[in-house]
């Protein structure tokens, strides 16, 4: 999470930086408990997809299916933790993109070290 809030590249949260992160956090807990609907704890998966939905991500079934794959435990639930992670990565994805989509063509084109850069993120 650490790299992924670190807008100054110094490896180390600032208060601002910690701050905006606390906030993501708060927001995401606020999200997590209202979609963990039997209170279990935990999100089952059709639970995960209208919790994706309330954090602004609209998501293929291609795309979900691999968060769930990557994200979710061996019997399909995701626990707050990564529920945090996978919310994380998927806005500065999107960040990244609309970044480097200055047209807004919905399309980018990437070289090797740009991709392997933005990927190891």
């Amino acid at each position: 999470m650490v790299n992924l809030m670190d807008d100054s590249g110094n490896g180390k949260l600032g208060l601002g930086e910690f701050a905006t992160l606390w906030k993501k956090v708060q927001r995401y807990l606020s999200i997590y408990k209202k979609n963990d609907s039997d209170n279990s704890g935990t999100m089952s998966t059709p639970e995960m997809r209208v919790a994706f939905k309330d954090a602004g991500f609209t998501l293929n079934n291609t795309i979900y299916q691999l968060l769930v794959a990557r994200y979710s435990d061996p019997d399909m639930t995701i626990d707050f933790d990564n529920f945090v992670g996978c919310l994380m990565r998927l806005e500065m994805m999107f960040k990244i993109f609309k970044k480097l989509d200055a047209h807004e063509s919905g399309s980018i084109e990437l070289d090797l070290n740009q991709w392997l850069n933005f990927s190891m993120i």
